[in-house]
């Protein structure tokens, strides 16, 4: 059975909460389009827009991954730490008074769960 649906439905659902944040605030600030200038819709856009621009390469390389055969404890872990990442990165962009903790710590799983993928792929196809 394989892993890796279970954590894209969770982040599809995490990407409608972005979206539908970002339209919430659309709608309060009355701009269709760009930022108007106003901070707080900057953020969630850059917190929906940054999500759109990971999210689909690190699920495709893990779902790879898992193709190829890798430990499904170890999907288990790349896909845990792409949404944890994932949301921790949300929650500090999207922050009116940005923590920046939230969002290195947020991309560094991100990029962690890239990476081992990507390492691990290119290994199993030359092994």
């Amino acid at each position: 059975m394989s892993i890796l649906p279970f954590y894209a439905a969770l982040l599809g659902l995490l990407y409608v909460y972005l979206s539908l944040a970002t339209v919430s605030r659309r709608k309060k600030v009355l701009v269709a389009l760009g930022d108007g200038g106003d901070k707080l819709l900057q953020k969630k856009v850059r917190a929906h827009g940054n999500f759109q621009e990971y999210v689909p390469i690190a699920l495709i390389l893990i779902a790879f991954f898992e193709y190829l055969g890798a430990f499904d404890w170890l999907i288990h872990l790349l896909a845990m730490a792409l949404l944890i990442g994932r949301l921790l990165h949300a929650f500090g962009v999207s922050m009116e008074h940005e923590k920046l903790i939230y969002r290195v710590s947020g991309m560094g799983l991100t990029f962690l769960s890239i990476l081992i993928s990507s390492f691990g792929i290119l290994y199993l196809q030359i092994i």
